[in-house]
């Protein structure tokens, strides 16, 4: 019992030693919220930009020709500028390539390619490179080391599907691949997403890219969402376009992040005997908190006749400051 009587003194004499952390009174003058007094004066009086547009429409409509048409003329004054795509879909690309090519657009493969399973897409891997991507813009664009005048995300639709099949694949485990996660039927070794609340996994990835443009947004940088139209459930039985509701092809939210939002579209023009006369390219700004005198308003961006040289007028709005 010897033994046991030394072991509880000393267990006790451990205790003594263990004393309650005690603290530290701020140094005379000194003050808990000094950081933020220094990012306080530091802080711009307002923001370089609040540029972060929304541009919605179906294909070959002009939505990335718009503000690849307002960095050009930009570029005219200020020749170290750049516009940087994000370019899903290619089509920033092949604009920039079929007319009036711009070395200043810097055009950033997403994409990163499956090697070893049956998949051309490897979607964790591209995630994870678009995060990367952004990441480094901001970084240059908030030391000042280069002169970015926007950030153009082509084909946000593709963003929404990278998204899903990494919550499927990912965060549920319940595909194997970007195939399998395709199929949301539970058939073959695929399994269904069961709770409604597992797609908050979904529009969390989604909006990683949000909160990387609003700062982008607040180091001076302009952001330019691009997306697809799709028909909505409203459209169920409806077998003509006109009849059917289109909104954006992108996570549901969206619209209450994007200060403007600008829908684009065609129309084509006939003559009394059925012959197309011309097709019009327009632009309606859907949503504009920055500037309501624009709400709803429509600009003609573009202008195509059969019989002659087609006009393009793009939307100033875009780079004369109105926006």
């Amino acid at each position: 019992m010897a033994g046991f009587g030394q072991t509880v003194k000393k267990q006790e004499e451990k205790k003594e030693v263990v004393k309650a952390p005690t603290q530290q009174a701020p140094t005379l003058g000194g003050s808990p919220f000094a950081h933020l007094e220094a990012e306080l004066q530091a802080m711009k009086p307002v923001n370089l930009t609040h540029m972060f547009v929304g541009i919605a429409g179906f294909d070959g409509t002009c939505k990335s020709g718009i503000v690849k048409g307002a960095f050009d003329e930009y570029v005219k004054d200020n020749p170290d500028a750049e516009l940087h795509a994000i370019d899903f879909d290619m089509g920033v690309s092949m604009l920039n390539s079929a007319v009036n090519p711009n070395e200043n657009i810097k055009s950033w493969r997403p994409w990163q390619m499956g090697v070893a399973d049956r998949t051309a897409y490897d979607y964790p891997g591209t995630h994870q490179r678009v995060m990367d991507i952004m990441k480094f813009i901001l970084t240059r664009a908030e030391s000042g080391e280069a002169n970015i005048w926007g950030v153009l995300v082509s084909g946000l639709d593709s963003w929404l599907e990278v998204c899903t099949n990494n919550m499927r694949i990912i965060d549920l485990g319940l595909a194997k691949d970007g195939i399998e996660a395709a199929d949301n039927r539970g058939a073959g070794d695929a399994k269904r997403v069961e709770r409604q609340s597992d797609w908050a996994i979904r529009n969390t990835r989604f909006h990683q890219l949000t909160a990387l443009s609003r700062n982008l947004v607040r180091a001076g940088v302009r952001v330019f969402w691009e997306t697809h139209m799709r028909a909505t459930s409203f459209s169920f039985g409806k077998t003509n376009d006109e009849d059917q509701v289109w909104q954006p092809e992108w996570e549901k939210k969206t619209n209450n992040y994007l200060p403007t939002i600008i829908y684009t579209s065609t129309e084509d023009e006939y003559d009394d005997e059925g012959e197309l006369v011309k097709t019009v390219y327009k632009a309606k700004f859907h949503k504009c908190k920055t500037n309501p005198t624009l709400q709803d308003q429509e600009r003609t961006l573009f202008v195509t006749r059969p019989d002659s040289e087609p006009q393009w007028f793009g939307l100033p709005e875009l780079s004369d400051g109105s926006l």
